[in-house]
Formats: structure tokens, sequence, C-alpha cells
């Protein structure tokens, strides 16, 4: 489980999901909390190998995305919010579903940022 227990229905987990599908993006589940007062952070682990969850705001700006490997562990997970003081789109890359530290703000031009700017709803 991971530390928020955010695992979704689908795989074997008896944990009860948290999340509910809400759209798709280019095959991409956008999932929101099903407590609607809950933090709208992305699960940290995921019951489907190679898959990627997205998450909006409410008022529809981009807010979170994350991206597993066949082993159903977190490979990176691009941010929009506070970061280093200023509001940054930015990326958290992990290691044996641990964040690493010092996540490096993501531009234009940068790889990443080109393959996944079309779901940057509203960044800045």
């Amino acid at each position: 489980m991971g530390s928020r227990g955010s695992f979704l229905e689908s795989g074997g987990f008896s944990t009860p999901a948290r999340w509910h599908t809400v759209d798709y993006v280019d095959g991409i589940k956008v999932l929101a909390p099903k407590d609607p007062k809950a933090s709208i952070s992305l699960p940290e682990r995921s019951n489907t190998p190679g898959t990627a969850y997205l998450s909006y705001r409410k008022d529809g700006t981009f807010d979170q995305y994350i991206t597993f490997d066949e082993n159903r562990m977190p490979v990176y997970r691009i941010d929009y919010g506070m970061h280093r003081g200023k509001k940054t789109l930015h990326i958290h890359y992990y290691k044996n579903g641990n964040t690493l530290p010092n996540p490096p703000d993501l531009k234009e031009g940068d790889p990443l940022y080109e393959k996944h700017k079309h779901l940057f709803k509203g960044v800045k």
C-alpha cells in the first residue's frame, strides 16, 4: 500500500478504493478522490502494470501526472504547485518506490515537457 493508502480497487488488494475515474485523456485515466474533502494527490502505487494517472483541480487546471513501470512502481510524477517558494511545474523521480530529493522544474523544451504538454491545462 502507498503511504496514503492509495491503491485502486483492481489487482487483488483488499484496501478499499479511494479513487474513481472521472475522464480519460489520450487513454490516461483522470482520477478524482471518492471523498470530495480528500487531497487530490494521485496514488503512489498502481495495481496495473505500465499505466499512468492524471488529475485536474476543480477549476480544470492541471494538478498531477504519474506513470508506473511494468512492476507497478512509480517512475516519475509531474506536479503543478508550490515548489521552492513559487508555483511551478516540476518533476519528482522515483527509485525503489521512493521520491528522489531535489525535484527539478520542468520547462518548455525539456523532453518530458514536450511529451506531456497537451496535459498541462492552465499551466503558466
